[in-house]
């Protein structure tokens, strides 16, 4: 019995991070995304927590939930790597970004 909890828990454990919603807490952070400064740059993040961007050069990465509607980045653009802590809106409209080098905000639309 013990087995088939731990195969229901890890189930239910995939789902929650595929969704990104946290069991219910807002809306998802998979989608595509378009910076709002500089409309050429855009992301998409999947279900399962990995993304693409083009943002000037061509990247790939992964992001991680870090609380409700919280989330880190992770950047691999080839010649460099970076990572970036996000939050999304309430509404999941818009996701916030935040370079800890500069201490910039950049915000990019759900498109």
């Amino acid at each position: 019995m013990r087995t088939r909890r731990g195969l229901v828990g890890l189930a239910f454990g995939v789902a929650l991070f595929a969704t990104g919603c946290g069991g219910g807490d807002g809306p998802s952070l998979a989608g595509t995304w378009v910076m709002a400064e500089n409309g050429s740059r855009t992301m998409t993040v999947r279900d399962d927590g990995s993304l693409s961007a083009s943002v000037g050069v061509s990247c790939t990465g992964a992001t991680k939930s870090q609380g409700k509607r919280a989330y880190r980045f992770e950047f691999d653009c080839g010649i460099t790597r970076y990572s970036l802590d996000g939050s999304l809106s309430a509404d999941g409209k818009n996701l916030t970004m935040k370079d800890p080098s500069t201490d910039q905000n950049a915000v990019w639309n759900r498109k």
